[in-house]
């Protein structure tokens, strides 16, 4: 059980600019509604958008334990890139060769897709298209990996020519700024963004024009749901809604209200800091910002790290020290440790005194699935009829949420 979201989160520099309907509360629904959504991340947005989108004038609720963005859309890195050669071997062996490549080209769209609406929407986020960097500081680890990519190359060429092997070491030193230690890399499109900008750019033109209800600070604590009502009741701290459809899309949190979803999802915490730019508004760890960085000191063991243009750098740590529970108010020591030293290592140049620009130090709540692939769709338990989920991302939302939520929001509207 990973609980209820924490009510004092740690300090996210993406919340820095908070949306000033981030605590929106609209006028309490009292009759019966089409949709409520539960949870006000890039999954919540996306479904809003896209029901909205197919069907203008349905009736959605979209409700939350606390402000707009507040989970792990507006915790996360701020980067977006598949996990393509880097799950191969282990989605082919799962799965099987073609559904592996579905899998593989699914990531693959939300690139495009996400920078199609953004700009569509005319969404100032800070959208950047990239180069994704994963770094190799171990030679087993590079060749492994470069291994997967030719196996790859041999069943799906369209998406393995995608990527560029990188072993020039005065290219590792010079243009991606990596420090002796790294033996190898492997490019891949990306994109960095501000994501919290993201989903509130988007909520917010919805909750003025009227077109959407929204309930922050409203956790929920339970769901009736009889066959034979038409719809299910959705109690919360604040009272009740009647709805004839209900999204739980509240990823780490999914077993909060579905303990049959407990044995499959393990919420686990993700440590973030934010470096501040340099007094002449450069990047304290010496990078460039036309790429993002994974720096893989083990398979399963690594840094994810954006550049930004205005010279602050967002970097987490995935992996080793990590918690598996459900509490974002606090951060954890191993990670955060490692996080203040590791530029002088897996770097080649980074400021002397770069631990001294940090700005925020946050956590966020991951949610890893037993399979690594998402819960989408209705629920088959008694008890759900009117349900359905959409979450369980395995740590890789931006590259599933969008393309998933739109799949359940067709759903719920009755396309096949």
């Amino acid at each position: 059980d990973p609980g209820y979201p924490s009510t004092k989160g740690t300090a996210v520099f993406w919340h820095s600019q908070p949306h000033p309907r981030a605590n929106h509360q609209s006028e309490w629904p009292k009759e019966v509604v089409d949709v409520v959504i539960i949870g006000a991340g890039l999954t919540g947005m996306a479904l809003v958008r896209t029901l909205l989108k197919k069907k203008p004038g349905i009736r959605i609720v979209l409700v939350d334990a606390r402000s707009l963005c507040s989970g792990a859309t507006g915790r996360n890195g701020g980067h977006c890139k598949t996990m393509t050669f880097a799950m191969w071997e282990e989605r082919k062996h799962s799965f099987g060769i073609e559904e592996a490549v579905r899998i593989s080209a699914f990531e693959h769209g939300h690139l495009e897709a996400m920078a199609a609406v953004i700009r569509e929407d005319r969404i100032d986020c800070d959208l950047v298209l990239t180069q994704g960097i994963e770094a190799y500081y171990e030679q087993n680890d590079f060749d492994k990996a470069v291994a997967s990519l030719e196996d790859m190359r041999a069943h799906a060429p369209h998406l393995a020519e995608k990527h560029q092997v990188h072993t020039d070491q005065s290219y590792l030193r010079d243009v991606l700024k990596l420090s002796s230690r790294a033996v190898g890399a492997i490019s891949i499109p990306a994109a960095s963004m501000w994501p919290y900008k993201w989903v509130t750019g988007v909520l917010g033109p919805f909750i003025d024009q009227g077109k959407i209800n929204v309930q922050t600070h409203t956790p929920v604590t339970s769901i009736i749901d009889r066959e034979g009502d038409g719809h299910a009741t959705v109690k919360t701290t604040r009272g009740e809604i009647r709805a004839r459809n209900v999204v739980h899309a509240t990823n780490a949190w999914l077993g909060r209200l579905l303990p049959e979803l407990r044995p499959f999802i393990s919420p686990v915490r993700g440590n973030v800091m934010a470096y501040a730019p340099t007094t002449d508004g450069k990047s304290p760890l010496g990078l460039g910002s036309d790429y993002s960085l994974w720096l893989r000191y083990g398979i399963k063991d690594y840094d994810y790290l954006i550049q930004r243009n205005d010279g602050r750098a967002i970097v987490g740590r995935a992996n080793t020290g990590r918690k598996a529970v459900g509490d974002d108010s606090e951060t954890d020591l191993s990670p955060m440790s490692h996080l203040r030293g590791f530029a002088h290592e897996a770097l080649a140049s980074p400021c002397r005194d770069a631990a001294t620009k940090i700005s925020h130090q946050w956590s966020g709540i991951l949610a890893f699935s037993q399979d690594a692939v998402p819960f989408a769709g209705r629920l088959p338990f008694p008890g759900r009829s009117h349900q359905w989920v959409c979450g369980g991302y395995h740590a890789t939302g931006m590259v599933k949420a969008f393309l998933t939520s739109r799949m359940v929001a067709g759903l719920i509207l009755g396309e096949k």
